[in-house]
């Protein structure tokens, strides 16, 4: 059975590419084979990512089914999640925000939540030394700098701050620029 990787409902950057990136992850470093599904369209800016690093909109579902597997991304709030998610095998769940409790699982899952400003930076550490191609690398910066504002954020850590410039640096991308395109097209309503 596939895996389904999702974050919370409205789908921002975060939870948009966070998604897709650990599905990428599963199923081609992990071997497990998982898709990225959204809870709802994506916003203009995590739109204008997608665009951008030419990924393709993950499909959008309402629900889950009994007994699928699933990884929350960016999120561990109940009331952000499918409704029937108590029924579903959660396997992980990957957050930066904190813990809010109400879910219940069949069985130890694996739960990483850490003191950063972004999941996307998790991801990054969790993935370690993998390979990884250059549109995972642009949208986890995109992730980064949607969630902390540019570094404007007070949740903004050095950690995620020295990630984002690696990144950027790897992909030749100047941050102040890149972040100007992405807030103009989060507040293209």
């Amino acid at each position: 059975m596939t895996t389904l990787v999702f974050g919370h409902l409205s789908p921002d950057t975060d939870t948009t590419g966070s998604a897709i990136i650990w599905a990428w992850y599963l199923t081609e470093i992990a071997g497990a084979q998982a898709d990225a599904v959204l809870l709802g369209e994506p916003n203009t800016e995590a739109a204008f990512v997608l665009k951008h690093w030419d990924l393709p909109k993950p499909r959008i579902i309402d629900d889950v089914e009994n007994g699928q597997k699933v990884v929350i991304v960016d999120t561990n709030n109940p009331a952000e999640l499918p409704p029937s998610i108590a029924s579903a095998d959660i396997r992980a769940i990957i957050d930066h925000h904190k813990l809010v409790g109400g879910l219940e699982t069949s069985g130890p899952i694996d739960i990483t939540i850490r003191p950063l400003a972004c999941a996307a930076t998790i991801l990054h550490d969790l993935i370690g030394d993998a390979p990884r191609p250059d549109w995972s690398k642009g949208t986890m910066l995109s992730c980064i700098l949607s969630d902390t504002l540019e570094f404007r954020s007070p949740t903004t850590t050095q950690i995620d701050r020295d990630l984002a410039e690696s990144l950027a640096s790897d992909l030749g991308i100047s941050i102040p620029d890149y972040a100007a395109e992405m807030f103009a097209a989060k507040s293209d309503v």
